[in-house]
């Protein structure tokens, strides 16, 4: 399975903002549900690569104040694929949550440490 998305936490949004609209061209839309929250589509829909978002440090927990980028992998089946995570030496830093409109996610790491998450989607998730 292939990310499908990437998401970035920063000190400052605008400022990070202005920086990749500059130097890659992307496009930004603010989130309804959330004032330092925006998609960013990183190229058009036939060009390769994946989509994601970006939004204050303060908003991901697990970024500890510190800037972060972190892949998510869409999953069938969520809960799944934490029993598999945690088989094979990994853990869960976030339980299941909804993402409403989106999905059910959680964050995990691999054994080492390195931060991911996996989605399961549902539009129906509230």
């Amino acid at each position: 399975m292939k990310p499908g998305y990437f998401d970035m936490t920063v000190h400052d949004v605008d400022r990070a903002r202005r920086f990749f609209e500059s130097v890659f061209g992307w496009r930004f839309e603010k989130l309804t549900t959330s004032d330092e929250y925006y998609r960013i589509e990183a190229g058009p829909a036939d060009e390769p690569g994946i989509n994601g978002g970006i939004g204050m440090v303060g908003l991901a927990r697990i970024s500890e104040g510190r800037p972060l980028t972190q892949v998510s992998i869409p999953v069938p089946n969520l809960e799944e694929f934490i029993i598999k995570i945690k088989e094979y030496g990994g853990y869960v830093l976030e339980s299941k949550m909804a993402i409403p409109g989106v999905g059910w996610y959680a964050t995990c790491a691999e054994p080492g440490g390195l931060i991911f998450g996996v989605l399961e989607p549902d539009p129906k998730a509230a």
